[in-house]
């Protein structure tokens, strides 16, 4: 038995897991064939937790009893309730892994224990730390995190990694965007720079059009809370999203005006051009992200000689049509944007790994946010404090240790705090603290002329996102080490195992009944949409199905099964259809 290394794009929407075969990087499947594991999690009646498919069936027509999207928010102290469940973007997020490992170990026939976890480029420390500790609950250990514009380089960039070349990398997910830019030669593949946001995705490209059409049905605006309407009438504005970037317009029915219950509306003809003009301030965005990371690594748009898409939101004409005219050129036609990121994690296994299929391929990453230490700045007759020193800058490549010297501000002075902070803002206030620790026992003078003691600072950066801390008293030699404070999203070992032990007590749905549990909340969503004459016809089929499952008669509930999926398949029963 070999232990595998699996690659996890742990996305926004969706959650896509490959690994490197005999013919390449490939993508695993789950029972019902789908490549996409949606990143949802919701509880049912019986409060049992549902995972990926089911869940995202169950959050279409009952909003509130789960949770997605929740990507957003790793690294941060935000909770969810579920029934009698509290549960952060980690816990959230270890659920789904988990849920990826178990599909891994289906398709492969054997425990998978070890994976590459792609994150944003734009992930700060604590998110991907946040990452990393998802990772640990699911019972995976993380080989690498790597940034999905780098991923999906990689799994372009694998099939002529030799020719010299510019590329740029423009990931647009379900929740985030990154363009990264990379330089291509002699089988290396080297990050020069990155931007992007973290809030920025193909989310909020469905958001504007379903603001519109509920504008558009007199409904009032959506109150915080959500509500069952609102989140049918979101699912069918995804629905036309995707259907827009195949075809010129799309059918689109609207709900009644009451926010409370679905009622059957007007039907609203979407052309493309109007679901551009609504997502223009998003596109704009998109592309001030593409303007900074070129202004940083002082790159001409026409120098880019190769552009490579990866996320399903960039399959938007609107996007290609806007890239093609940034670049002056199209973008590459290569893997699926939605596997792209996958693969490319799968192929980083093999890297890792010392795998002879992956070729004598190096990639290099850099730092999307400059690390340093908060400084007092002598002005003509005081000190001031909240200034950002960064020691390591924005855009080095990675790995990297650094070295800048600083002083103590009197010669009284026997200690200093060492506060570490991850941004670009000159002022600290207005980046992100990631933990301090103190430098004591420093020789002093009386006199007020003394010297002052110098203090070397070390940072150290490795490819996971690890980062050491190290100050040195030049004139002692005594070295203090960074002490991490505890943020949300890591734990301490008693944390994590504690956190470990109450997951693997959630009562989750089990894996042989998931089929059944998806048909059923599909059809449950698809009447709610429906007029009242279909769903006369969908009730019969229904009710059999719901009868055979209460009765737990397994033949029967297949059978009523087999006849619920034709049923809903049939084109008099599609919500568009009168």
């Amino acid at each position: 038995m070999t232990d595998r290394v699996i690659g996890i794009d742990l996305g926004t929407t969706n959650t896509v897991v490959a690994v490197l075969g005999e013919r390449g990087a490939e993508v695993l499947r789950d029972e019902a064939g789908s490549a996409l594991l949606p990143s949802a999690v919701a509880i049912d009646e019986a409060g049992m937790l549902l995972v990926g498919a089911a869940a995202a069936a169950r959050l279409a027509r009952a909003p509130h009893s789960g949770v997605r999207a929740f990507k957003r928010d790793m690294g941060t102290e935000r909770t969810w309730q579920l029934g009698s469940l509290t549960l952060g973007a980690t816990e959230l997020s270890a659920l789904v892994l988990r849920e990826a490992a178990a599909i891994a170990t289906r398709s492969l026939g054997e425990p998978v224990r070890r994976a590459v976890i792609t994150v944003p480029a734009y992930f700060q420390e604590p998110q991907r730390a946040a990452t990393k500790t998802a990772a640990e609950l699911a019972g995976l250990e993380v080989v690498r995190i790597v940034n999905e514009p780098t991923a999906a380089a990689i799994a372009y960039g694998a099939l002529d990694p030799t020719r010299e070349r510019r590329v740029a990398v423009l990931d647009l997910g379900g929740g985030t965007f990154d363009v990264t830019l990379l330089e291509v030669f002699e089988g290396v593949i080297q990050v020069v720079g990155t931007a992007g946001n973290g809030r920025l995705g193909g989310e909020d490209f469905t958001d504007a059009l379903a603001a519109w059409a509920a504008s558009e049905a007199g409904l009032p605006p959506e109150p915080a809370s959500g509500g069952p309407v609102y989140a049918l009438l979101r699912e069918a504005c995804e629905e036309t999203k995707h259907a827009l970037a195949f075809a010129d317009a799309a059918q689109l029915m609207l709900p009644g005006p009451d926010p409370s219950h679905w009622t059957p509306g007007p039907r609203r003809i979407v052309s493309r051009a109007l679901f551009e003009r609504l997502c223009t301030p998003l596109v704009e965005r998109v592309m001030a992200c593409v303007a900074d990371a070129l202004a940083r690594a002082g790159w001409r748009a026409e120098s880019v000689e190769e552009v490579l898409l990866a996320g399903g939101a960039s399959r938007m004409p609107l996007i290609r049509r806007r890239v093609t005219e940034r670049f002056g050129r199209s973008p590459v036609e290569g893997p699926d944007p939605d596997l792209v990121v996958a693969l490319g994690a799968a192929l980083e296994a093999g890297l890792v790994t010392g795998d002879s299929r992956t070729g004598d391929v190096i990639v290099t990453d850099v730092l999307a946010h400059s690390l340093g230490v908060a400084v007092t700045r002598e002005g003509k007759d005081r000190h001031h404090d909240g200034y950002f020193m960064p020691v390591l800058h924005r855009n080095s490549t990675l790995p990297i240790r650094r070295v800048e010297r600083v002083y103590t501000v009197h010669p009284k002075q026997h200690t200093v705090t060492v506060r570490v902070f991850q941004g670009d803002h000159r002022l600290v206030e207005e980046n992100r603290l990631l933990g301090q620790f103190v430098v004591a026992g420093l020789p002093t003078s009386d006199d007020k002329d003394g010297p002052n003691q110098a203090i070397d600072l070390s940072f150290a950066h490795d490819l996971n996102g690890l980062l050491e801390v190290e100050a040195t008293t030049v004139s002692t030699g005594k070295v203090a080490n960074l002490v991490i404070e505890q943020h949300a999203g890591r734990l301490t070992p008693a944390q994590r195992d504690a956190a470990i032990a109450a997951l693997a007590t959630l009562k989750v749905h089990p894996r042989d009944l998931l089929p059944n549990r998806l048909l059923l909340e599909l059809a449950h969503t698809r009447h709610a949409r429906l007029s009242p004459e279909q769903r006369a016809r969908l009730d019969g089929p229904l009710f059999s199905f719901e009868d055979a499952l209460a009765r737990q008669d397994a033949e029967a509930a297949a059978q009523a099964a087999s006849t619920l999926a034709i049923v809903l398949s049939h084109p008099s029963l599609r919500p568009d259809e009168p």
